[in-house]
């Protein structure tokens, strides 16, 4: 009977030693990591801005942003979508943070992913309460176009926008790709990872709830899901799936995997949507411009524009003599048309332009890795201070 009991004891006790060693580890991830860095945010509707968070949600500041506090003085302040937010890094790593060190100045990060050009117009709006003496507001072409032009049809408070955008010849002068694309190549819809993985999101999985639940509320299991099983996954799963289906495209050259038929279906100007969103962007810049104070002080709101993974590594590929697939080249060239566009929009609205694009390319050309190893076109730690310092150059100049 003794031997029973003890061994019942021992058993208990190595039962409350892992209950313990559980509730020291969680305690330890949740001291040292934000919890903006391990449990994802659920957004509410706006009929506004769309979405945003609510303050204070999973480790948000007051006001539902990516900061440590929503309070005290803030001489820089940031404003785009999920790339400003700092996807795929942690929060001291996205680059508003990365230009706060280099600047040695409080920046506030106004970023949030699903944003675009008439969000970034309200956030302009939001931000004078904090009298910012910079305002930098960065552009994302794969989804920024096709984002304000769901926002002016779906959106009731953004309707008027759409009237008196004039006809397309404003547009006229963004270029052709001459390269022939079948239909085949020429339309890609992203998959998220978790969907071709795991495939677990079916309506009424088990499984799906339970990982949904502990994402949301065990920091343990959420950091190492996201650090460990979620890239393991993709490493395993996500490159095969991807290359199976046209659109992808990867070469030994970059450890990566590119969606150059993402770019050209979202940046194709032949497309009424993208046309629509490049008008609507032009409208936007144009009511920035008119907004009180802008013409008093125009160096005060700075743009640029994030470019796509593809477009970073072009010149580094055809350098290297990669064969290319069509959709990669005409996606590119899109881009750089558009890009191209917008900056003369930019700069005849009085606004202030910064180029990222050639530091982002030099640092590839070094060597530096700025991607992840998935389909992620969120820039990793590395590509976020390379943005950081391109700004930082900027702004002290």
């Amino acid at each position: 009977m003794d031997r029973v009991r003890e061994r019942k004891f021992t058993i208990l006790l190595v039962l409350l030693s892992l209950f313990i060693g559980f509730l020291v580890c969680e305690s330890i991830v949740r001291l040292i990591r934000p919890a903006s860095d391990v449990f994802p945010a659920d957004p509410t509707a706006d009929p506004i801005l769309g979405i945003r968070l609510q303050p204070f949600q999973s480790g948000h500041d007051g006001k539902g942003f990516r900061n440590h506090s929503a309070t005290g003085y803030f001489p820089i302040v940031c404003i785009g979508d999920s790339i400003t937010y700092g996807v795929s890094v942690p929060r001291k790593y996205a680059f508003p943070q990365q230009l706060s060190r280099l600047m040695h100045q409080p920046v506030y990060n106004m970023g949030l992913g699903s944003y675009g050009p008439v969000q970034y117009y309200q956030l302009l709006i939001n931000s004078q309460e904090m009298q910012p003496q910079k305002i930098i507001i960065a552009l994302y072409l794969v989804n920024d176009l096709l984002d304000a032009c769901d926002v002016v049809n779906e959106r009731d408070y953004w309707k008027g926008l759409k009237k008196d955008l004039g006809n397309a010849d404003p547009l006229a002068d963004i270029g052709s790709c001459s390269i022939p694309l079948g239909d085949q190549v020429s339309q890609y819809h992203y998959q998220d990872l978790d969907v071709i993985t795991l495939n677990l999101k079916k309506s009424g999985s088990l499984v799906w709830e339970v990982h949904s639940f502990l994402r949301l509320h065990l920091g343990l299991y959420a950091l190492t899901y996201e650090g460990l099983v979620k890239p393991l996954i993709a490493r395993l799963f996500e490159r095969q799936v991807h290359l199976e289906r046209p659109g992808a495209f990867s070469s030994p050259l970059v450890d990566t995997i590119f969606l150059p038929g993402v770019n050209l279906s979202s940046m194709n100007p032949h497309n009424t949507q993208v046309r629509q969103g490049l008008l609507v962007t032009k409208k936007v810049i144009e009511l920035m411009a008119q907004l009180p104070g802008a013409q008093k002080n125009p160096d005060r709101v700075l743009f640029f524009i994030t470019p796509s993974k593809e477009n970073v590594y072009y010149n580094y590929l055809t350098t290297q003599k990669a064969a290319l697939p069509p959709q990669f080249e005409c996606a590119v060239f899109y881009e750089r048309e558009i890009s191209r566009w917008l900056r003369r929009i930019i700069t005849a609205n009085g606004f202030r332009f910064i180029d990222v694009l050639p530091p982002m390319e030099q640092a590839v050309n070094r060597g530096v890795r700025l991607y992840h190893a998935s389909s992620d076109d969120h820039p990793n730690i590395a590509g976020n201070k390379v943005i950081a310092q391109a700004l930082a150059d900027a702004l002290k100049q």
